[in-house]
């Protein structure tokens, strides 16, 4: 659904759009060799809702090297961060409903080479991406210039079936899709109002993904389809419908069943169809893969990046 872009609601675009940005910058102070994932993916979870933000949109992603998106921490996460490879960090916060989103990667072992080529690259090709974003411009366009700022570097390709979306009111991955090469299917032409995600991936590998075995995300859904449930189920499913609402969750934030068997009460609403879960994304060749992110809204003079956490002026993009 579509909503007018009002005074009020650009608002809570941007006051979600700087918990999410303020959380992320906290990211390169923090995420260092050795730190547990678990811990640090709490920390920053916490980050954004004591920066004003309502709630999370979902919980945070932790990708290491060819792991490109929907990794979360388990409850009681035993991984740490290695010394050597790319992490990426994506966040997302509501204010009432009005989803950020944004992404960055981390070169933990502050390597040259293919891990700072692949940053490079998903960087300049999101502040392209940017600069282009405004009413009258095909999404096609995007893509086109997202795929050729990755090829300038050698050996590099854009990750051509993960992209950019529309985020609304409570809707976190809306149509279209935003394309991350110049083939995409949809000929959508952007217009003033739109709020979009665009999230470059570039990677050294085949140039795709692949749904990986685990899953570490999960979504409710179909709850009232299920005729004859018990009592106690009826009173449970109540719980997660009230405390995550349309967002995904992490079995981390379960807090209404006992630890020990929030897993297993979980698999079995997977199973039954209740709930809908996320495979990890892994690249096909099992290249390594940077991402970098940010939530637009498009005005008349140009894209808004509501996450914008650098330390330069966006503005400088349109010129």
């Amino acid at each position: 659904m579509e909503y007018e872009l009002t005074s009020d609601i650009i608002e809570k675009y941007m006051k979600a759009g700087k918990a999410v940005a303020h959380a992320l910058k906290l990211s390169y102070q923090i995420a260092r060799p050795g730190t547990n994932m678990g811990d640090l993916a709490k920390v920053l979870e916490d980050d954004i809702l004591a920066q004003g933000a309502e709630g999370l949109a979902f919980p945070a992603n932790l990708g290491i090297n060819h792991i490109a998106a929907h990794y979360s921490p388990v409850i009681k996460e035993q991984q740490v961060l290695p010394e050597h490879g790319l992490l990426k960090i994506d966040l997302g916060g509501h204010v009432d409903g009005y989803v950020a989103d944004a992404a960055v990667t981390i070169n933990l072992g502050n390597d040259r080479g293919i891990y700072s080529d692949l940053i490079k690259a998903a960087k300049d090709a999101l502040y392209t991406a940017i600069s282009l974003a405004k009413p009258g411009v095909n999404i096609r366009t995007i893509g086109a210039a997202i795929q050729v700022e990755i090829e300038k570097y050698k050996d590099l390709t854009p990750v051509s079936n993960l992209g950019g979306h529309r985020v609304s009111r409570w809707d976190l991955h809306g149509s279209p899709f935003i394309p991350n090469v110049g083939s995409g299917l949809e000929n959508y032409i952007l217009k003033e109002g739109d709020q979009i995600a665009i999230e470059p991936f570039s990677t050294n590998g085949y140039g795709a993904i692949r749904n990986g075995k685990e899953i570490t995300i999960f979504e409710v859904k179909n709850i009232h389809k299920k005729k004859n449930l018990p009592q106690i189920e009826r009173i449970r499913l109540k719980k997660f419908k009230e405390k995550f609402g349309a967002f995904p969750f992490s079995p981390r934030w379960v807090d209404f069943i006992p630890e020990e068997k929030v897993n297993d009460v979980i698999l079995k609403y997977y199973r039954q169809g209740i709930l809908q879960g996320y495979n990890v994304f892994v690249e096909r060749a099992q290249g390594l893969v940077a991402q970098h992110e940010h939530t637009l809204l498009i005005t008349k003079e140009g894209a808004i990046p509501t996450t914008w956490w650098e330390d330069f002026d966006y503005h400088k993009l349109w010129q």
